[in-house]
């Protein structure tokens, strides 16, 4: 598989990359109507966020390949943003079957634990696992974000992602401080709330690989659509 070929390489990426989120299944329906010339200028990767959509797996069988770039799938745990399931079991459900269509899956670092099977039966693949970490209230202390590197170092995985929420400009230097500052794993960092959209260019250009933009309706505040993102990106 294309997105399979990718992989190998996308996490090493020495440019900023743009995902595409898609939560709604008319999202997903929009996208797959479009050219693969638009699909292209829209994202380097999409993360089809499995808990949203709801669609059956033979669906998503079927679209996932046609989107024809690579695909970061999610199925999120509630208290972190999910609108599904909180039992493990169930979220291994959504992700299992279509991991030899995957490019990257994101589990929570809080759910190693419970999710590792299915972190096992991805790498098995050679499928990537981002560890995220997300915290919609603030922003927190270094200490707590430093060590959430380290658990995810130790554990396995093979990126980290942080999404917190800016309450003032000193959130902002936070995170700019722990973009440039840890070079263990590749970093995906961003900033929520009325910062947001500030935060995520300028993160891309300290090193944050992985930058999320919105397809459809946005998930989370302060996202850029994706399509602007990627051309902003480009300019940086």
């Amino acid at each position: 598989m294309a997105q399979l070929i990718s992989s190998k390489n996308l996490l090493l990426s020495t440019r900023p990359l743009t995902v595409g989120v898609i939560s709604q299944p008319e999202a997903l329906e929009a996208t797959l109507a479009t050219s693969s010339d638009v699909r292209a200028a829209t994202c380097d990767l999409f993360e089809l966020r499995l808990d949203l959509l709801k669609l059956d797996t033979a669906t998503l069988r079927k679209a996932i390949p046609a989107l024809d770039l690579p695909v970061l799938l999610t199925a999120r745990h509630p208290a972190e943003g999910g609108q599904g399931t909180e039992d493990p079991a169930g979220r291994r459900a959504l992700l299992e079957p279509l991991l030899d269509l995957a490019t990257l899956i994101d589990i929570e670092l809080r759910s190693a634990m419970d999710m590792r099977p299915v972190m096992v039966a991805a790498r098995a693949r050679g499928v990537s696992v981002v560890g995220s970490f997300h915290d919609f209230q603030a922003t927190p202390g270094d200490e707590v974000l430093s060590g959430a590197i380290e658990m995810a170092q130790t554990t396995g995985f093979d990126a980290v992602k942080f999404a917190t929420y800016l309450n003032g400009p000193e959130d902002l230097m936070r995170l700019m401080k722990l973009v440039t500052g840890h070079r263990r794993l590749p970093m995906s960092v961003m900033g929520m709330g009325a910062l947001g959209r500030l935060s995520r260019l300028t993160l891309a250009k300290l090193g944050s690989l992985l930058n999320y933009g919105f397809i459809g309706d946005s998930n989370a505040p302060g996202q850029w659509p994706a399509p602007r993102l990627k051309e902003l990106l480009s300019e940086l």
